[in-house]
């Protein structure tokens, strides 16, 4: 596949977020993905990436990913998106607050057949927890 249907693809995961159409993942997702940060809650792999969707999708209902810096190169994607939402779910052990977040992720994806097949990536939990008023360390 070329650079751009990479690009098309990684932007497809956001869409199909946003849509919260997670039984589309395997659209994206290799079943046989290697997940180097997992949410440990949740696991690696394919189905562990099912879950941390599920959960954080409970947590907040209209969860929302938005694309801010997309940058290309081979088989590799890199992207830098905002999340937003409103808790109303538990989220790493806080109960629902009713409180909207606005915080940034990355992913680097790594693409064979038209598929992510590796990803890394982080969230700002930290952030997160701030904007539900949960004292973080410092």
């Amino acid at each position: 596949m070329s650079r751009d249907d990479n690009v098309r693809t990684a932007r497809l995961l956001l869409e199909l977020i946003n849509k919260q159409a997670y039984d589309r993942l395997d659209e994206v997702y290799a079943h046989d993905l290697i997940d180097n940060d997992p949410a440990p809650e949740h696991g690696g792999g394919f189905d562990g990436v099912l879950r941390y969707f599920a959960d954080l999708t409970a947590a907040f209902p209209d969860l929302k990913f938005d694309e801010e810096v997309c940058i290309a190169d081979g088989d590799h994607v890199a992207m830098v998106y905002r999340l937003t939402g409103t808790q109303r779910g538990r989220f790493h052990g806080v109960a629902a607050t009713g409180h909207r977040i606005a915080a940034r992720g990355m992913q680097m994806s790594r693409f064979a057949g038209g598929k992510i097949v590796e990803r890394w990536g982080a969230v700002d939990d930290m952030a997160i927890l701030g904007r539900l008023n949960v004292a973080v360390p410092s």
